[in-house]
C-alpha cells in the first residue's frame, strides 16, 4: 500500500508533524483578563523538542538566538531560561553535530557515539597533532582536573590561527574531542561554550546503554526523522541527521519492509522521487496554525523541502551585500492555517525597547488584511515575550501599510 496525499493534505501532516497545528497560549503569566493562560513549563519544552527531534543552535541574536525560537512558535510565551535549565542543569537535552549544532533530547545520545567514534581528523587537527605532540591528551587531562572550562581558558591555548575566524590551538582541540564524544558542552555563558568531560554531562543511565551498531543507530534517526517531517522525501530525512542518500534510503527501505513506515506519493512531485510518510493515523483535518517562525525552525530550515512543499521559495540574505537583498537581513516566515503566507524582517531594538519591522510582504494570492491582523497579533505576543514594550514599523513591503493600520487597532 501507498498513501496518496494531496498538496494540501501534504502541508497539514508536516505542520501537525512539528507541533505548530495550534494557536498558542498568549502568556506566561496573569493580565487580570479572566482568560485562562497555561503556564509553559520545563516539560513541555522538552516535550516540544522530542517532537522537532532537533533544535538547531544559532548564534545569530538580531531578535533572540534562533534555538529560542521554535519553541515560542509552538507553545508561546515561556520564559527562555528554562532551555538553558534543561540542557545544562536538569542535562535532559544535550549539544550534538547533526544537520548542524543542534540539541537534541538525551536518551538518544546513543544515536550519535558511532558517528563520534568514527569521526575523522580534519587539517587543523593533524596540523596540530605533528606540532605539537600530546597536546590533544593535554586539553583531556586539563578539562579533567579542572573543568567545565571555555577554550581561551585551556593553558598552552596559544594564538588564533589563519585569519580573524580561525581557531587558537585550544579550541582545536576542544572541537576535536567534542565532534569524537570524549567532552560535551557542560554550559553555555554569554554564548560561550564550557567544554566538560561526557561522563560529567551526560548522565550515566544514559552512557552505560548498549552502543546500537552503525546500521541500528542510522534506522532509528530515519525512523525519527520521518516522525517529525510527517513526510517526506529521502534527502529530507537524510538532510536531518546528515546520512548520506544512499545510506538513509537503507534505513527507509527496511522501515517501510518492516511496516515502520510507509511509502507514499504526494501530489505534484515527480514519479521519480521516493517518498515516505508516518504509519501512525495524523489527522488531515485544517489547522490553527499561526506562528513567526525562525529561518532555522526545523519547518523552514531546508529550504528545498519548502519549495517543494509550500511553494515558498526562502532563502536566507543575511551574508549578502545590503544592495542585493530582496527582503531582508534575517527575515522571518509567517504561517498561517496551512501556508506560508508572509515574511518579515524583524529586529530587537533594544535600546527604543520595540520589536522593529524593517520590511513586511505579503505572499501572492493571499488577502493583505487578513494576513495583516494575524501578524499583528503574533508581533505584539512576540515583543511581550522578548520584554519589549511595543511594535514599531518601517515602510518596506507590500504588506507594511497594512500591518501598520492593523498594529493601530
Amino acid at each position: 500500500m501507498v498513501l496518496y496525499l494531496s498538496k494540501q493534505d501534504a502541508k497539514r501532516l508536516a505542520i501537525r508533524a512539528q507541533g505548530l497545528d495550534h494557536n498558542r497560549t498568549e502568556s506566561s503569566d496573569s493580565n487580570h483578563t479572566g482568560k485562562y493562560k497555561k503556564v509553559v513549563t520545563a516539560e513541555d519544552i522538552r516535550r516540544s523538542i522530542l517532537a522537532m527531534g532537533l533544535l538547531q543552535i544559532d548564534a545569530v541574536n538580531v531578535c533572540v538566538r534562533s534555538h529560542y525560537m521554535p519553541l515560542f512558535s509552538r507553545l508561546g510565551i515561556y520564559q527562555r531560561e528554562l532551555l538553558d535549565q534543561l540542557a545544562y542543569k536538569e542535562k535532559t537535552i544535550f549539544e550534538t553535530w547533526a544537520h548542524a549544532a543542534c540539541f537534541a533530547p538525551v536518551e538518544r545520545h546513543m544515536l550519535f557515539r558511532q558517528r563520534m567514534a568514527h569521526q575523522n581528523t580534519n587539517r587543523a587537527v593533524e596540523k596540530l597533532k605533528k606540532e605539537r605532540p600530546g597536546y590533544l591528551e593535554d586539553v583531556l587531562a586539563q578539562v579533567a582536573s579542572r573543568g567545565p572550562l571555555r577554550a581561551s581558558e585551556l593553558e598552552g591555548s596559544g594564538k588564533r590561527r589563519g585569519s580573524w575566524w580561525g581557531y587558537q590551538d585550544g579550541k582545536i582541540a576542544a572541537e576535536w574531542h567534542f565532534s569524537r564524544g570524549h567532552l560535551s558542552i557542560g554550559d553555555r555563558q554569554n554564548f560561550t561554550r564550557y567544554y566538560d568531560l561526557t561522563e560529567r554531562v551526560i548522565g550515566s543511565e544514559h552512557l552505560q546503554t548498549q552502543t546500537p551498531s552503525v546500521k541500528e543507530s542510522n534506522r532509528e534517526m530515519m525512523r525519527l526523522a520521518v516522525k517529525s517531517h510527517g513526510f517526506g522525501s529521502v534527502r529530507d530525512f537524510g538532510n536531518y541527521y546528515h546520512l548520506k542518500d544512499d545510506i538513509a534510503l537503507t534505513a527507509l527501505n527496511e522501515l517501510a519492509e518492516e511496516g515502520s513506515i510507509q511509502r507514499a506519493r504526494i501530489e505534484g512531485w515527480p514519479k521519480g522521487v521516493q517518498a515516505f510518510a508516518v504509519k501512525e493515523d495524523i489527522s488531515l483535518d485544517p489547522t490553527n496554525a499561526r506562528a513567526l517562525l525562525t529561518p532555522f525552525d526545523p519547518l523552514v530550515w531546508n529550504r528545498n523541502r519548502v519549495k517543494r512543499v509550500f511553494d515558498f521559495f526562502y532563502r536566507i540574505e543575511i551574508y549578502l551585500p545590503e544592495r542585493k537583498r530582496q527582503y531582508g537581513y534575517y527575515v522571518y516566515p509567517f504561517l498561517l492555517g496551512e501556508d506560508l503566507v508572509a515574511r518579515v524582517d524583524l529586529k530587537a531594538d533594544r535600546s527604543s525597547n520595540v520589536l522593529l519591522v524593517k520590511a513586511a510582504f505579503v505572499e501572492e494570492g493571499h488577502d493583505h488584511q487578513q494576513v495583516a491582523s494575524n501578524l499583528a497579533d503574533e508581533l505584539m505576543m512576540m515583543a511581550r515575550w522578548l520584554g519589549l514594550e511595543q511594535v514599531s514599523t518601517d515602510r518596506k513591503g507590500n504588506l507594511m501599510k497594512y500591518l501598520r493600520a492593523a498594529l493601530i487597532t
